[in-house]
């Protein structure tokens, strides 16, 4: 059984949980944790509708679409 969320291979392909705190204006060792810990638990909906450039369409928008 995987561990992690489908959205880990997502947080690696934008560059690692660092990467992509950073980006997103995280602060720094908390904010990293916090993307850490999506790779287990998933990216909120809220950040994705927050972030669309960065996580394109949320998976809500996509079946409404």
């Amino acid at each position: 059984m995987n561990k992690y969320h489908a959205d880990a291979d997502l947080i690696d392909r934008l560059g690692g949980h660092t990467a992509l705190a950073r980006t997103l204006g995280f602060d720094s060792r908390i904010g990293v944790q916090r993307v850490m810990n999506w790779k287990y638990r998933g990216i909120p909906e809220i950040e994705r509708l927050r972030n669309p450039d960065v996580f394109g369409p949320s998976p809500s928008q996509e079946e409404a679409a």
